[in-house]
Formats: C-alpha cells, sequence, structure tokens
C-alpha cells in the first residue's frame, strides 16, 4: 500500500533501521536542506488514513451535521496526526468568502476594549469566523491604512471604534466602505451604518445625582477628548444632573485628557490648582478615575474621604484597587457580544434596514465616592 502523505513518508524512512548507505546519505542531504517545504497534505490523504471517503472529509471541513460524531472525530484526528492545514485562500475562491471579520479599536491597552474584544472573538469563533484585529492608538491615518487592508483581505464584514477626527472625509470613506461594518461605543455623524453603544447620557446623569445627594455641589468631569461622542453624551448628562439640581455649571471644572491613567492623574493636578477646588469628580472612564486616584494620593489626599470620585465602564480593576472605585457599569461584555451579533445578521442579510442598539447602564457604588459630605463642606 502507497504512503498516505509525504509527511507521513519521512516519518517511515526515518525509523526504517535497514536502509542503504546510499538512502542514508540522501536522507542527510534533506536534512541539510531544512527550508524545503513538505508536500501539502490533501483531503485524499486525510481520507486514506482516516478510512473514509474524500467526500466526507470535505463535509467534516465544512461542518455539515450529516457525519457522525465517531466518524467526525476520526477525520479531526488524522488531520491533527498528519499537519493538515486549512487552505483558507483556495476556500475564499470558491465561495467568495473568507469567514474573517477585522475588528478595528482605538486603545488595545485598555481593560475596557481588551473585554470587548474577548466578547467578540468568542461570538464570532462560535460562528466559524476568524478574528483579525487591529489598534488605532487614535490615529486616524492607521485607522484608514487598516480599514483598506481589511477591504482588500477582503473581511466578510467589519466591526469599528472610530478614531479621534471631526472631518466629513473620514466619515464619508466609512460609510463607503465596501464590506458589512457595524460601529461600537462610538458614532460618527454621517456614517449610517449599524450601530452599538451605552446610554451614556443616563449612567453620567445617575453619577452626578448621587453625588448630589451625598453631598457635593462642586462636581467636576474629567478626562477624554472633546470630539469622542461618547465623552460628549457623558458631559450632557453631567451638565443636565448638575442643572437639575441647580449646581453651577463651571466650564474651568470640565477638563479634557487623554482616555488613561496618566490623562487621569494630570487631569486632577489641574483640578487641584484650582481656586476653588471640586469636592468630586465624575472620570471618563475608569482608566482616568485610577490615574486620578493616583493624583490625589500624591497629594495626601484619599478618594472616598477627602475627594470623591465615579469612574465609567466598570473594569476588572475598578472592584480590585483601593478604595475601590464607584463607577457606572457599561457591561463591554455584553457591548462585544451585540456588535458581532449584528455584524453576523448584517452579513446574512445584507439589505435590511440598519439597526442601534442602546444598552442602559447602572451605577456601581463603593468606596471612592465616599459617605455623605457634612453641611460646611457644600
Amino acid at each position: 500500500m502507497p504512503p498516505r502523505s509525504g509527511l507521513r513518508l519521512g516519518a517511515d524512512l526515518s525509523s526504517n533501521s535497514q536502509l542503504t548507505p546510499k538512502s542514508s546519505s540522501s536522507t542527510a542531504s534533506r536534512h541539510k536542506q531544512p527550508n524545503n517545504p513538505a508536500p501539502r497534505v490533501t483531503l485524499t490523504d486525510i481520507a486514506g488514513d482516516a478510512g473514509v471517503s474524500r467526500a466526507t472529509v470535505s463535509l467534516v471541513l465544512r461542518n455539515v451535521p450529516v457525519v457522525a460524531e465517531e466518524t467526525r472525530q476520526r477525520v479531526l484526528s488524522s488531520m491533527r496526526q498528519l499537519g493538515y492545514v486549512y487552505h483558507r485562500a483556495a476556500a475564499s475562491l470558491r465561495t467568495q468568502r473568507t469567514h474573517a471579520v477585522g475588528l478595528i479599536v482605538t486603545d488595545i491597552t485598555n481593560p475596557f476594549f481588551a473585554e470587548i474584544i474577548v466578547a467578540i472573538e468568542d461570538k464570532l469563533g462560535n460562528a466559524g469566523y476568524v478574528t483579525l484585529l487591529g489598534n488605532t492608538s487614535e490615529t486616524v491615518s492607521k485607522q484608514e491604512r487598516l480599514i483598506a487592508t481589511m477591504q482588500e483581505y477582503p473581511a466578510d464584514g467589519l466591526l469599528l471604534c472610530p478614531a479621534m477626527d471631526r472631518s466629513t472625509t473620514v466619515a464619508k470613506r466609512i460609510q463607503n466602505c465596501r464590506i458589512p461594518r457595524v460601529l461600537f461605543v462610538r458614532s460618527l455623524p454621517g456614517v449610517d451604518c449599524d450601530y452599538v453603544g451605552v446610554d451614556n447620557v443616563f449612567g453620567a446623569l445617575s453619577a452626578v445625582e448621587h453625588l448630589v445627594v451625598l453631598g457635593h455641589r462642586r462636581i467636576a468631569f474629567i478626562g477624554g477628548a472633546s470630539d469622542v461622542s461618547s465623552r460628549k453624551e457623558r458631559v450632557t448628562g453631567y451638565e443636565n444632573a448638575l442643572r437639575k439640581s441647580r449646581c453651577h455649571v463651571d466650564p474651568s471644572r470640565i477638563l479634557t485628557s487623554p482616555p488613561n491613567r496618566q490623562g487621569g492623574y494630570q487631569a486632577m493636578q489641574q483640578l487641584l490648582r484650582l481656586p476653588e477646588i471640586p469636592t468630586a469628580a465624575l472620570c471618563f472612564n475608569d482608566m482616568v478615575a485610577l490615574g486620578a486616584m493616583q493624583a490625589l494620593s500624591a497629594a495626601g489626599k484619599t478618594a472616598g474621604q477627602d475627594f470623591a470620585l465615579v469612574g465609567f465602564n466598570d473594569v476588572a480593576e475598578a472592584a480590585l484597587c483601593r478604595p475601590a472605585l464607584t463607577t457606572i457599569a457599561t457591561t463591554p461584555g455584553k457591548i462585544g457580544e451585540a456588535a458581532a451579533e449584528l455584524l453576523l445578521d448584517r452579513i446574512a442579510h445584507p439589505m435590511r434596514p440598519n439597526r442601534k442598539l442602546i444598552l442602559r447602564p447602572r451605577l456601581i457604588v463603593r468606596e471612592s465616592c465616599g459617605r455623605s459630605l457634612s453641611a460646611n463642606l457644600q
């Protein structure tokens, strides 16, 4: 019986103790050329090893449910033993589908996006898709290169949290993207497509109202860039809550900064230099809040005692830091799942109307906002 594949042939020869000197020399010669690729394992090779037809192997590869589970496992075992590698490019030529989805985020180091990425990859992986991850670091030019690459690949769809930008040019390019797309976390004016976001206005309003109930009147908002849609919505909720409580909206207490720890640290330093220092702050996100907490500590102050802090997103570290961070829970895992579901539905039904899913956040009260202020702090 002929050998089933080049890979198995090489293994059989190397273990044969009856080789002639000529054969040994030939084997040694091959070992001197490690860059020579082994022959590609074919479906016929797998069929012979598993004792099934080539058609059955094809059915297993396409995950068609008619194959008996015992047979499926035998075929999968042969694939692993023979080192079979799925030829995605060839399959794409046949089906006009790559079963790959582009995922572009603005800051892969932010735990908020990390939770979203994991949820998206799980959802897409269960549906048979590979995720191609890109990180823009809030750079529009990098975002454009990544989107172009996703279209050239071509990916079957795109999930995008857009980088900061005001220009209509960027919006038009995203709007004219040739593949199905879903925006998440941040919306863009002029881009009409599926979107998953959070009710940021409600979340910020809930946070500020809680601080007001605790007795705070001089409440700041720190962090984030002014052009970002999610920040604009959170500032709107913050201002609405202050006006509703008849508190003064002071522009000097609304500070922009990079949406990370360093940004929060610097913004808190600015607040502490104001002639009339605020007693509390709502932060753009948890990373900003953690940085602000470090700045308070460096100034000899403690969050929850000398100053009230509220974050946004409820990443895992929010509950573990000390003092534990009061925050607005936006459930990033659910954002990722919803975005992936919308894209899968869009790929399956390209002509259906666009949909927007807005998730309702909730306030998680922990130690960093402290207890009610005494009257002399109001």
